[in-house]
């Protein structure tokens, strides 16, 4: 859902002139963790990875933000445009005039901010008691269901990650990834091609690894 949903544009007009907007070409690093303590982040544009980093360059995705998605630079994850992103910062205690100032935003913000919660459940349940195959048969299945495309082959799925960031995603190596991803389509299960993944059997996939 978008923060803005249901919003009159005239309510916030006001506070356009601390709006400050950036653009980041893909794979460019957005923010680290400190670097903007005060500042919230509206996503315009394209789609944010929030990961985190670990020494001997262990990386962790926690979450893909898109559009009307809000967050907040406090915490010590990093931020990475997966595509070209558009973004608006606005400090926080402008921030908190504007959820007084239009009780619309409230509702936005508790829906948006329930929907990152339930992602972030999601994925700590999976990595505790989920083996890799499943929470990728479980990363494919959520992508099948929100931005897939039915065609006469399947689901087309447009990959918008690398391999290594879809490891990230599911906790695992590059290798193991490639393993899980050669056992799926030779059970005619997928077919992979450059940026794009088709799904011939959502179900099959589902369970394939359960």
């Amino acid at each position: 859902m978008d923060l803005f949903e249901g919003v009159q544009l005239n309510n916030i007009r006001q506070y356009q002139e601390f709006f400050q907007e950036y653009s980041f070409e893909r794979k460019e690093i957005i923010f680290s963790p400190g670097k903007y303590p005060k500042s919230i982040f509206l996503v315009l544009k394209g789609k944010v990875r929030i990961f985190l980093s670990y020494p001997q360059g262990k990386e962790f995705t926690l979450s893909v933000l898109q559009p009307g998605d809000v967050y907040s630079g406090h915490t010590r994850a990093f931020g990475q445009a997966l595509s070209a992103v558009k973004l608006a910062m606005i400090p926080i205690n402008v921030f908190k005039d504007m959820l007084i100032s239009v009780p619309g935003l409230v509702f936005g913000l508790v829906t948006v901010l329930g929907d990152a919660l339930k992602g972030s459940i999601d994925v700590i349940e999976s990595l505790v008691f989920e083996e890799a195959g499943v929470r990728l048969t479980s990363l494919i299945r959520e992508w099948a269901q929100q931005s897939g495309t039915s065609t006469d082959e399947g689901i087309l799925i447009t990959l918008d990650f690398t391999r290594e960031e879809i490891s990230s995603m599911i906790g695992s190596s590059r290798q193991t990834l490639a393993t899980l991803l050669k056992e799926l389509s030779s059970a005619g299960l997928i077919e992979i091609k450059k940026k794009t993944l088709i799904v011939k059997d959502l179900e099959g996939v589902t369970n394939f690894f359960k």
